[in-house]
């Protein structure tokens, strides 16, 4: 039985109740919820996170017009990087440590007056890292914007207290996309203490139009699509032939639907950038965010997998793999498990003719997209990161034959 590599989240329960409820006073009811993940006591609701990760680079830069430059993960989206450009900034790309994170000791050195913020990534990250960079941009009190598309609900247990990803910022991105832990189809928030930035931010969003009506429609569409191709049957008699197709094809039509693709940069900013967040969306976080018990279910079923595929790759030693570095498997709780190969696309091949779909698209080097100076910081991990499936369908015995597979490939190179 061959498995969809998705996991949507969002259900046709959660998608109905939408459809038909009331949306009347729900923008508390969610901020509510956003403030206890987040930590934080203001909340605003967006139409995207890359909206609101717009209006907090636009507000620093009024609030500090002499300062230009922005420290990033080189790893990154880069349509993120994209904004920071239009923002006028510079960009100055860390060094990474050994999750491609931002290398505390070097972020020390490429801070200066002229620093408006720094932007953290939360991909692989540990919560040790989080901690100490929060700790440098506290002590030469700079900035600290923290994207938290992925990491939405991880957290590190200390004295019995979850500590969430997504709070150690000044400013935390987040997103509620049709492929994240919480979905609107569209949606995002900022959360901060900044009661300014609150202010001029829903002052910004206020003049903004209502989201395009036909996009959204669109997308839409497209979730209640997938959530039909996903069924176990339908994905194994037709599906999963199309995206193996696709995947030795490179067809970049059906996989830019499939894997939502960041592999682009733009000279402006879309339109529907400027918009707000519809009731719709809301209606849909609203009721992710208040189903708790499904949410823990689906995180602790993530988790399960994570820690066995990381126990037996790290029994197996398969020579051509390498494994990230993974202490906490709750606050590191990775939608997809990943691992650093060779012959990534020969790989690849080899496990959709076993019946087995990877992700091969996820972030990207900036500095080599936006020709910057030229780095050997990422190792040409661009071309080497490979997601492996983990949902809450996959099963240990299904891992088992994924990783018996990797260690064939391997074996017989």
């Amino acid at each position: 039985m061959r498995f969809f590599r998705i996991n949507i989240y969002l259900t046709i329960k959660y998608f109905f109740f939408s459809l038909f409820s009331s949306h009347k006073k729900i923008t508390n009811k969610i901020n509510k919820y956003l403030k206890f993940y987040s930590n934080k006591n203001e909340i605003i609701l967006t139409s995207q996170l890359r909206v609101g990760f717009k209006l907090v680079l636009n507000y620093l830069k009024e609030k500090n017009p002499k300062k230009n430059e922005i420290i990033v993960n080189s790893y990154n989206l880069a349509e993120m990087i994209n904004i920071c450009q239009n923002t006028n900034l510079k960009v100055k790309y860390a060094k990474l440590n050994n999750n491609l994170f931002i290398d505390e000791n070097d972020l020390k050195k490429k801070i200066n007056k002229k620093t408006l913020a720094v932007l953290v990534t939360n991909i692989f990250n540990t919560y040790d890292s989080s901690i100490k960079i929060k700790s440098i941009c506290n002590k030469r009190k700079i900035p600290l914007i923290e994207d938290n598309a992925i990491y939405f609900g991880n957290f590190k247990k200390i004295k019995k207290k979850k500590i969430y990803a997504g709070s150690f910022g000044d400013y935390i991105l987040n997103s509620f996309n049709i492929m994240k832990n919480i979905s609107g189809m569209y949606g995002g928030s900022v959360a901060t203490n900044d009661k300014k930035f609150a202010l001029y931010a829903n002052v910004k969003i206020s003049k903004y139009k209502n989201f395009p009506i036909i996009k959204y429609f669109k997308q839409c569409l497209i979730f209640l699509i997938l959530k039909i191709l996903s069924n176990n049957f339908i994905y194994n008699i037709f599906f999963f032939n199309i995206l193996k197709k696709a995947n030795i094809s490179q067809n970049r039509f059906i996989l830019g639907i499939i894997y939502p693709s960041i592999k682009f940069k733009k000279t402006s900013l879309p339109e529907y950038y400027y918009s707000k967040i519809n009731s719709f969306s809301k209606k849909m976080i609203y009721y992710q965010l208040s189903d708790n018990i499904n949410f823990n279910k689906n995180h602790i079923k993530k988790k399960l997998n994570n820690i066995f595929y990381h126990k037996i790759l790290n029994k197996k030693k398969i020579n051509g793999i390498e494994l990230l570095k993974y202490e906490d498997p709750n606050f590191q709780n990775y939608n997809d498990y990943p691992i650093i190969v060779e012959r990534k696309k020969a790989l690849v091949n080899y496990l959709f003719s076993k019946g087995i779909e990877t992700k091969t698209v996820q972030y990207v080097d900036c500095q080599k997209i936006f020709k910057s100076k030229k780095s050997n910081e990422l190792k040409n991990y661009e071309n080497k990161i490979l997601c492996l499936p983990n949902h809450k369908l996959i099963s240990k015995k299904y891992i088992m034959f994924i990783v018996n597979n990797l260690e064939k490939f391997y074996k017989n190179k």
